[in-house]
Order: structure tokens, then C-alpha cells, then sequence
């Protein structure tokens, strides 16, 4: 055992992602996408004032382009971003579920006739089973779109020399 008045070399150790108070409030207010831009979110969070002519002042550009560099406030604001987007779609996807599940039920069970045949039709247009467009796919060669490339490019030609 070593002597007790030694003491081991402690020291705090950081996320790697941590982010001032301020910062945190920047991404967030980015993330919230309600002031329109950087600079409006930087100049809200950092309070800085526009100038006497009614400016954004060139040093809070300066600084915004500064924060928004640093590498842990764009992964931050990526993250943030990837949270919201997936929420969006968790949120629509559960939205559509329910309103399917709604459709079902009330396909069964509504008191009237036309209430019943209108949600069945609301589920058949969910699934494009009323769609009447026609998709007509058709593979061609490369040579033949080259060919009619070409004519087309002959038939102009001649067109405008006949002007």
C-alpha cells in the first residue's frame, strides 16, 4: 500500500455533447424552427440588439457562423432534427391508424346505410381501389430513344429552316 498522504490524480471528466446552457437553448430554438432563421434564434438566446438603424449587428453573424460551425452543436441540431422527423412520421402513422380503425368500425357498425357505404368508400380510396388512372409501363432500348431523339432533332431543324 503507498503512503496516505498521496492522493490519485482525479480529475472531471465531460461529455464529449455537452453543451452550454445558452447553446442548448440555440439548438433547441433551431430545432423549433419558428424564428425563421440562425441569426433569429442566436440573437434571441444570446440577447443581442439590432443596431440604431434597425440591423442585425456584423458581429452576431460573425459569432452565429461561429456556433453553428462547431462540431457538437451541429451534431446537436442534426439529432434534434432526426428526434422531430421521426416523431412527424410516428405521429402521422398513428393518426392514419386511427382514422382506418375508425373507417372499419363505422363501415360495421353505423346506424344508416349511406353512413356505412361512405366509410367503405373512404377505405376503398385508401387503397386506390376506385383509382381509374392506368399506369402503362413500357421498357425501350436505348438505341430507340436515341433514334427518336434524333428524328425529333431532324423535324425541328427542318421546321426552322422552312421559316
Amino acid at each position: 500500500m503507498t503512503d496516505k498522504t498521496e492522493k490519485p490524480d482525479l480529475k472531471i471528466v465531460k461529455k464529449e455533447t455537452d453543451l452550454t446552457m445558452k447553446q442548448r437553448a440555440f439548438v433547441e430554438e433551431i430545432i423549433k424552427g419558428k424564428l425563421g432563421s440562425h441569426i433569429d434564434a442566436y440573437m434571441k438566446i444570446y440577447d443581442v440588439a439590432l443596431t440604431k438603424s434597425g440591423k442585425t449587428p456584423k458581429h452576431a453573424h460573425v459569432d452565429c457562423s461561429v456556433l453553428m460551425s462547431n462540431p457538437k452543436i451541429a451534431l446537436a441540431i442534426r439529432k434534434g432534427m432526426d428526434r422531430k422527423e421521426t416523431s412527424a412520421v410516428a405521429s402521422s402513422l398513428r393518426t392514419r391508424s386511427y382514422v382506418l380503425e375508425r373507417l372499419m368500425k363505422e363501415s360495421k357498425e353505423a346506424d344508416s346505410d349511406s353512413a356505412r357505404i361512405s366509410a367503405l368508400s373512404l377505405l376503398g380510396k385508401t387503397v386506390n381501389l376506385f383509382s381509374d388512372t392506368i399506369e402503362i409501363k413500357e421498357a425501350r432500348d436505348s438505341n430507340d430513344i436515341e433514334a427518336d431523339i434524333e428524328a425529333k432533332i431532324v423535324a425541328l431543324l427542318s421546321e426552322q429552316e422552312a421559316d
